[in-house]
């Protein structure tokens, strides 16, 4: 409550205030009058500012300013453009009062629409194109636009203008024409962007078909990759979507077109015609393959016939041998005696873009392989059976890449894995001349035999428990294995290998030393067989020991993570906490939650977990919650201020209930009030105290209750303003402030329409706009605080009528009937008005005159017309009567009626009506004529129409009285009837849709009866397809929507088949030779052969060559055919062949020298037919025998033909003439590996020869670390009769780089500064590239980026221009140095701010310092960062602090964690007074560090009436003398005097702290 000062304090309060602090005091201004605040809507809007708003208001004085509010708010610039609205008339302070209110409208809004367009370069846009595109459906009806270029409007733009490229702004004018009024001010800002440069591909493009050419195929012409395709173009030019796929075929014939689009804009669409040709056939390919010993007896043929399938005939051959017969290819193979491959290339040429048609004919001539001779078998013991065994060790004389297979005919390599093999004999069989080698296989086979090993047994192995080694020792070993031994009479061997004697002692194993191994061993004298067991020992957990004493805790004091395992000693910590005496309880956590326990006895019980099998017995620890002492259920009490006297001394204990005797009070405000249990109410002030019962039991638990005293103020009603005011009805504050007519009130209150508090209740602010006139009382009732409460205060409002301007009535007329009701008296338009007013011409459209209007001069649009008086009170009031000129509706005009097909009608397919229309106006009706019932709003349904015409009617919405003619539409209907046609229609084996034949116009054939494919002319026919066909009428272009069904039959032609590319060739001793070989197997059966030479006995297809003339004969096949379709038939023709001559001297023999000449050995046979083959074949592809080329052994003579195989042998002997091999060089590194000199002598140099010098190595390897460079001579010695011996030289050169020179060999460096191989460089000083490695056989190199290790060796090597690294590598011995990380001295020292601590306090902390060394460094990062200086103050930050060595100047690698506690200032100095004058000096009321000490804390500053003028914390600004409270009436600065504070620190600990302090300026 607020103390009331007598007239005498009053007095003196007043002489006080004056005297000291003077006092100021500014009243609120006059706002500007506004007469109509509602005039008629403003014609011409175009550029309108508040300036032209100031022709609505009256300045009292200072000036007219409008705002966006009628208090507060924004105020607007008087060049500012006025959009439709209300506004408020203000002054030039601002604090005018309740602003008066214009509401602007304009007769042409704002579009309200975004005006900015974007445009392309390629577009070429004018101001006509943004018209059209943008403002067309803006521009009023009857109405037009104008743009400007400047906002002053002095820059009309053309309609043809080119928009320029960039960024242009525009200013846009709407105006209606038929009244001439314009809209306000609009900005457009329009864009053209570059569009992308138009793609230059070629044109036309060509594929091949056979590629099958896609649209990625097409040449872009650009390289940008943000293309599309696109099939066709608009008659604009732009591209139809969808944009192809890259991967849609092309169409031969068709134009493609490609458009660049990037963010924005778009390309032009450019053409591409595409040609596709079609590839040429050089048939497929053919394979014939060949023996070198068995040739073919007929060598000349064509390879045209090898070819297959369809192929051309204009081609060339090409191939290893010359061809005759242009196409044919006629050749000669009786040379291709040497094996390998023979490719003869058939290349037809090019077809336009394709390739060249190229098709092999390859002939392919094997050699005939040897397998060898067998060696002996090979034997192994079954447990020394080698994993990968060569079979070629077993043969002797074999050709290689013949094929191994074993026993069991399964395909193997020569290397065999014999591991796991059981004992047996085991064969293994060697092959040459497998298919696809036509040659007669060879085989040769050889035997591996795997012996029988002893059986030494398999281990089980054995794991014990640490702690159950006892009870198994001493230990049976053969106990670890299962029996299967074949006796117990071996021999047992550790992991030592030293023979040991069963049993043994495993007390002594550990589980460190596990797992323990030992090998049982069984020889019989061949094989031996060893078996290893291991025994494994496993650890054993510990559940640990519980603790002597179990802890205690009050109820509501134990920790809420408190943590088990501190109740037990030596545990193993990976188990499982149980509530209760053992592990079936509840599982719990740990650290356990013991905060929520009530008073008791609580069992928690750890049960370990195993390890393997071992586990360990439960163990269980106890915890113990006392109960808290009771000290009662406080309840509350409220005091007004004024009834203290009256309820004291108050006695605490009638606030509680329950509560335990022995406990004492506390007084924890120190409000001074307490005694006993006693409160004496009169000491305390407006506010809320605690005062605590508090009991300590024998266990030591404490409990406390705490009863809480608020102490309230009362409220003020405040004294009423000696003047009240007066208003002209109407212009009253639509929200004026009734708080303006009290002083000295608080502000939280109702409001009642009286003189009491029994009316209405009202709003404040509250709106005076709509009263009437008359005196009107208000009465404010301050709001009660607790029970107290206040007087109620009245205050009064007085309204002046309005003169009577009357009641307007508006008039409407339509635009051709002005003439009959002009002129218009306005005074008939009013009833009731005074007299004495005067009219205005609101739009001024010059057509009033006094009271009349001339109607004549109106056009289309709206007219005010304002009749005002103003009487002796200025009260200002007026009429508006309104004239209307309307327009009158459009029906339009009717279009040529529109035709639709059947055919082309698609499913729910619809019309606009108002399509078949001109200028019309689109608000009427539309009328079904002919009850078509397809009509539904201005919408026709066109399917389902029947072919007709169809009217429809429509009927304009009147405007007004104004209407317009109806007006009529038709629609028709098109179809065209089905052709005629005969069904079915049939072919012989191929036809096409061009075949079909129908009568009508225009034929056109579907595959289906509805919908589905248009078929082209050369669509091929399918047997037994239904085809349907169209016509199309040459008026209307209507294609018959139903289609006739003719079904296609196709009768296939007999089929002779083709000559088979293999022709029958045979021997005049065949007496059955199938005919039909000689064809191709595509024939069909049923046919008859003919004899066409009538040699020979033919029965059906078999023909008897029995005696029959060596010589070809042709026989022809013929197949009857069905009509309509032709026989067919075809001819083959067979070669019969006599018995050949392989010579009269049977087997000769020829003995030579490697380097003799050549022998042709044909010479040698006596008589033999010319043509056969020898084999193997010889270098000369011919009898000719080379020595020097050819091997030596026996070559086969044969001839073959269809009457079999004749042969004879030559044996030829060559003895090899020497060959030590091509002179060398070699260049090599004494650090190098070794290398065998016989590879540099080439690969014709024969093995056996002798090195001079020799070697250290005594064979041919040189080794670079002990032999010396020189010349080295190898020679090959001959034999007889071959002569003289072979020699060749290799010169050796060895060379190397010196080792690198060491600068420092024992270089130290600093962890702290992470050392790599990189800075090993200060210790050598190289001439080359250097090398580092981790090991001194250099087997492990390192990288620059490696960290170094303290105490660890590197071996350096060196690199010169002769690419030889050092042989000699350098060793450097790296230490790398750390400091011990620096330790508190004490963790828990704390420090005040406001002491000004430093980084050298901290320091002073460190256990290790030593200040006359400086061997500490601060940091402000827990790695790099920067160093702090000692000097730097001390923040609430985290510091990071290292030792430095003084010797090796080597920081800590771990840096010490360093967070200052700032706080411990004691009791908080709050400054009694400061003075916010502007000087920069104690302008705020502030506290030192206070955001670092209490940054939680909340200051409140309050006046000497108790009203808090300040409240902040550490995120608003201090105080500044200035409040930031809402509910202060004095704004700005506040009045010097005395202020009281209450400091609440918010921290848990300390209590709130009140003060007074004293603002001067």
């Amino acid at each position: 409550m607020k103390t009331k000062p007598t007239q005498k304090n009053v007095l003196c309060y007043a002489f006080f205030y004056v005297l000291l602090f003077g006092m100021s005091y500014s009243g609120f201004s006059q706002c500007p009058t506004v007469t109509n605040p509602t005039p008629p809507p403003i014609c011409d809007a175009n550029g309108y500012t508040f300036n032209d708003l100031n022709a609505f208001a009256t300045d009292v004085g200072s000036g007219i300013v409008w705002y966006d509010m009628p208090v507060g708010g924004n105020s607007f610039n008087p060049n500012e453009l006025v959009t439709e609205g209300v506004y408020y008339a203000g002054d030039n302070t601002g604090t005018c009062g309740t602003r008066a209110p214009l509401t602007v409208d304009f007769v042409l809004g704002a579009s309200s629409q975004n005006l900015d367009r974007i445009y392309c370069s390629n577009e070429n846009a004018t101001l006509q194109t943004y018209i059209d595109d943008v403002l067309q459906s803006i521009i009023p009806i009857g109405g037009s636009v104008e743009i400007y270029n400047d906002i002053d409007l002095i820059s009309l733009a053309s309609s043809t203008d080119i928009i320029s490229l960039g960024g242009s702004e525009y200013f846009i004018v709407f105006v209606d024409d038929n009244t001439g009024c314009k809209g306000q001010l609009e900005f457009a800002q329009l864009g053209v962007f570059n569009a992308p440069a138009d793609p230059t591909p070629a044109n036309p493009q060509a594929f091949c078909s056979d590629t099958n050419p896609t649209i990625g195929d097409l040449d872009p012409g650009t390289a940008a990759t943000n293309f599309s395709w696109y099939a066709n173009v608009d008659g604009s030019g732009n591209p139809i979507l969808p944009a192809l796929s890259m991967l849609t075929p092309l169409v031969d014939g068709n134009s493609y077109y490609i458009q660049i689009s990037d963010a924005f804009c778009e390309s032009n669409a450019i053409e591409v015609l595409v040609n596709i040709d079609v590839p040429v056939n050089p048939g497929t390919p053919g394979n014939l393959e060949y023996c070198d010993d068995s040739l073919p007896v007929v060598l000349v043929f064509d390879l045209f016939d090898e070819l297959g399938g369809p192929k051309n005939t204009n081609g060339t051959w090409s191939g290893p041998l010359t061809t005759t017969n242009g196409n044919r290819g006629t050749v000669n193979i009786s040379t291709l005696t040497t094996a390998g491959t023979y490719t003869f290339t058939y290349t037809v040429p090019s077809n336009g873009v394709c390739p060249d048609g190229i098709s092999n004919v390859t002939i392919t001539v094997y050699e005939t392989f040897t397998s060898g001779t067998a060696l002996s078998p090979a034997s192994f013991c079954e447990a020394s059976l080698p994993s990968a065994f060569d079979l070629f060790t077993l043969l002797e004389n074999q050709d290689p890449d013949g094929q191994w297979t074993d026993g069991s005919n399964n395909v193997i390599g020569n290397l065999i894995n014999l591991t796991g093999s059981a004992p047996n004999t085991y064969n293994y069989t060697y092959t040459q001349n497998l298919l696809p080698n036509p040659c007669p296989e060879e085989s040769t086979t050889v035997e591996v035999i795997v012996l029988q090993d002893p059986d030494a047994g398999t281990a089980l192995n054995d794991i014990f428990c640490v702690n159950a080694l006892v009870t198994n020792s001493p230990y049976n070993l053969f106990d670890a294995l299962d029996g299967s031994q074949d006796h117990n009479s071996g021999t047992w061997t550790d992991s030592a290998n030293t023979t040991i004697s069963n049993s043994i002692d495993i007390t002594g194993f550990t589980v460190a030393g596990s797992p323990y191994l030992f090998n049982y061993t069984i020889d019989n004298g061949t094989c031996s067989d060893t078996e290893q067991i291991s025994i494994t020992i496993e650890p054993a957990p510990e559940s640990g020991t519980a603790v002597a004493t179990f802890p205690e805790f009050c109820e509501g004091s134990a920790s809420a993570s408190f943590e088990l395992f501190d109740l037990l000693d030596g545990e193993d910590q990976t188990g499982t906490w149980y509530s209760g005496t053992d592990n079936t309880g509840t599982v719990v956590s740990n650290p356990i939650d013991l905060s929520g326990l009530t008073a008791g006895t609580y069992d928690f019980t750890f049960d370990v977990d195993a390890i393997g099998s071992c586990d360990e017995a439960l163990v269980t620890v106890q915890i113990t919650i006392n109960p808290l002492p009771i000290t009662g259920t406080p309840t509350p009490e409220t005091f007004c201020e004024n009834d203290l006297a009256a309820n004291s001394p108050l006695d605490l204990f009638g606030q509680l209930t329950g509560e335990d005797a022995g406990g004492t009070w506390t007084d924890d405000n120190t409000s001074g009030a307490l005694s006993g249990s006693d409160v004496d109410l009169t000491l305390l002030t407006i506010g809320t105290y605690n005062f605590t019962y508090t009991i300590t039991d024998s266990n030591s638990c404490t409990n406390s209750s705490t009863v809480t005293i608020i102490v309230e103020d009362a409220p003020e009603s405040g004294t009423p303003v000696a003047t009240f005011p007066e208003f002209c009805e109407g212009s009253a504050s639509a929200s004026f402030e009734l708080f303006d007519l009290l002083d000295g009130e608080d502000q939280t209150g109702t409001w009642y329409s009286g003189t009491d508090n029994t009316g209405t209740v009202v709003s404040n602010p509250i709106d005076l706009s709509g009263l009437t006139a008359g005196t009107y009382d208000f009465t404010f009732d301050v709001d009660a605080i607790g029970s107290c409460d206040e007087a109620l205060v009245t205050v009064q409002i007085t309204i002046n009528p309005l003169p009577i301007t009357g009641t307007p009535t508006p008039e409407t007329f339509c635009e051709n009937d002005l003439a009959a009701n002009s002129p218009l008296d306005l005074f008939g338009q009013l009833t009731g008005e005074d007299a004495g007013g005067t009219w205005t011409d609101d739009n001024t459209s010059g057509a009033l005159s006094g009271s009349d209007v001339d109607l004549t001069l109106l056009t289309i649009g709206t007219y005010n017309f304002t009749y005002t008086i103003t009487d002796s009170n200025s009260c200002t009031n007026n009429s508006t009567v309104t004239i209307i000129v309307e327009d009158a509706p459009e029906s339009g005009t009717a279009n040529t009626p529109i035709e639709f097909c059947v055919s082309n009608i698609t499913a729910a397919q619809t019309y606009n009506l108002f399509d078949l229309l001109t200028d019309e106006d689109q608000t009427g009706t539309w009328n079904d004529d002919d009850s078509s019932g397809a009509l539904s709003g201005n919408l026709v349904t066109l399917d389902g129409l029947s072919p007709a015409t169809y009217n429809f009617t429509y009927d304009v919405d009147a405007i007004g009285t104004c209407d317009d003619v109806n007006i009529t539409v038709s629609i028709i209907i098109n179809d065209t009837p089905a052709p005629a046609s005969v069904t079915p229609q049939e072919f012989c084996d191929t036809a096409t849709v061009a075949d079909l034949v129908a009568t009508g116009t225009t034929i056109q054939w579907y595959d289906a009866i509805t919908g589905g494919n248009l078929l082209t002319d050369g669509t091929a026919l399918a047997d037994a397809q239904i085809y349907y066909a169209t016509q199309t009428d040459a008026t209307t272009g209507c294609e018959s929507s139903a289609r006739t069904a003719v079904t296609a039959i196709i009768y296939l032609s007999p089929n002779a088949g083709a000559v088979n590319t293999t022709a029958i060739v045979s021997c005049n001793d065949n007496n059955s030779i199938d005919l039909f070989t000689g064809l191709d197997g595509s024939e069909d059966a049923g046919g008859t052969w003919q004899n066409d030479d009538g040699v020979g006995s033919l029965t059906g297809n078999v023909f008897d060559a029995t005696g029959v003339t060596a010589g070809t004969y042709n026989f022809t096949y013929l197949v009857t055919a069905s009509a309509p379709c032709v026989d067919d038939n075809e001819t083959i023709s067979i070669t019969i062949e006599a018995p050949l001559n392989a010579g009269s001297n049977v087997n000769p023999t020829l003995d030579m020298c490697s380097n003799e000449g050549t022998t042709d050995l044909f010479t040698l046979l006596g008589g033999a037919d010319t043509g056969g083959v020898w084999s193997p074949a010889m270098t000369s592809t011919t009898g000719v025998f080379d020595p020097l080329v050819d091997p030596d052994g026996t070559y086969t003579y044969t001839l073959t033909n269809s009457c079999g195989t004749f042969t004879n042998q030559v044996a030829v002997t060559v003895t090899l003439a020497p060959n030590a091999g091509t002179d060398n060089t070699l260049a090599i590194c004494a650090g190098d590996d070794p290398i065998d000199l016989f590879t540099l002598l080439g690969t014709v140099a024969q093995s056996g020869g002798v090195w001079s010098p020799a070697l250290t190595s005594t064979t041919g390897v040189f080794d670079p670390a002990v032999d010396t460079s020189g010349t080295y001579i190898y020679t090959v010695t001959a034999v007889a009769p071959c002569s003289p011996d072979s020699t060749a030289e290799i010169s050796v050169t060895v060379s190397d780089t010196p080792a690198v020179i060491i600068l420092d060999p024992d270089p130290e460096f600093c962890l702290a500064n992470n050392p790599t191989v990189t800075d090993l460089s200060i210790s050598i000083r190289p001439t080359g590239t250097v090398n580092w490695y981790d090991d001194i056989a250099l087997t492990i190199p390192l990288l620059a980026t490696d960290s170094l290790v303290d105490g660890e060796d590197y071996y350096a090597t060196q690199t010169n221009s002769t690419g030889c690294e050092s042989s000699i590598p350098v060793q450097i011995n790296v230490t790398v140095n750390d400091i011990p990380t620096p330790t508190l001295d004490d963790a828990t020292i704390e420090y005040c701010i406001n002491d000004n601590p430093t980084i050298s306090t901290l320091s002073l902390n460190i256990t290790e310092r030593n200040s006359s060394l400086d061997n500490l460094r601060w940091y402000d990062t827990a790695t790099g960062g920067s160093a702090i200086s000692s000097s730097s103050p001390l923040t609430n930050i985290t510091y990071y602090v290292v030792l430095v060595d003084p010797i090796t100047t080597c920081e800590s690698s771990m840096r010490l964690e360093v967070i200052p506690d700032l706080t411990a200032c004691g009791k908080l100095e709050i400054p009694d007074g400061f003075s916010p004058n502007g000087d920069r000096v104690n302008d705020t009321f502030d506290v030192d560090n206070l955001v670092i000490l209490y940054p939680n804390f909340v200051m409140e500053i309050y006046n000497r009436n108790g009203n808090i003028v300040y409240k902040g914390n550490a995120n608003t600004p201090r105080f500044d003398g200035t409040s930031n409270q809402s509910r202060i009436i004095s704004k700005g600065a506040l009045p010097v005097g005395v202020y009281f504070y209450i400091f609440n620190f918010n921290d848990g600990e300390n209590k709130p702290e009140q003060g007074r302090l004293y603002l001067s300026r």
